[in-house]
């Protein structure tokens, strides 16, 4: 009996054993479920601030994209804006050396008029005079011509 005895002691003690380690095992998984519970809250608490981020990521990338199409097109802009400065520069170059073309072209005929002015007074001056000889010519030829004809005096006498 005493063999049962300590049997049933043994079995009495394997019991609270037992359920010892069943509490403790309940005990045990109740905390990992309210870990696991805070875990699962802090991994949607995670989700959402990482979607918040991803949305914020996608504004600033398209903010991003619309500063680089300005910025493109900015400089697309100063570069055709370049082009039509050298474009003008040229142009003034050009038109400056048909300015200073024309300007010699000027010069010249300026100077040629003043030798054809210097050249018209001198023939004017020339014309003058040989209009004065030519009358005067013309009034001493018309004479001798009536004197040749008018008898003459002296040699009717004759």
């Amino acid at each position: 009996m005493d063999a049962i005895k300590k049997k049933m002691q043994m079995l009495k003690l394997d019991k609270e054993n037992a359920i010892d380690r069943a509490e403790q095992a309940e005990a045990d998984k109740k905390q990992a479920e309210d870990r696991c519970k805070q875990l699962e809250e802090e991994q949607q608490a995670l989700q959402k601030k990482l979607k918040g981020t991803e949305d914020e990521v996608e504004k600033y990338s398209e903010s991003v994209k619309e500063a680089q199409e300005k910025l493109e097109q900015a400089e697309k802009k100063a570069t055709d804006a370049e082009a039509d400065v050298a474009s003008l520069n040229r142009r003034i170059q050009l038109v400056e050396e048909e300015l200073d073309r024309a300007q010699e072209r000027l010069a010249a005929a300026l100077q040629k008029l003043e030798e054809a002015e210097k050249a018209a007074d001198e023939s004017e001056r020339w014309s003058g005079a040989s209009g004065r000889m030519v009358r005067e010519g013309e009034g001493s030829l018309s004479l001798l011509v009536l004197t040749l004809r008018s008898p003459s005096p002296c040699l009717s006498e004759e």
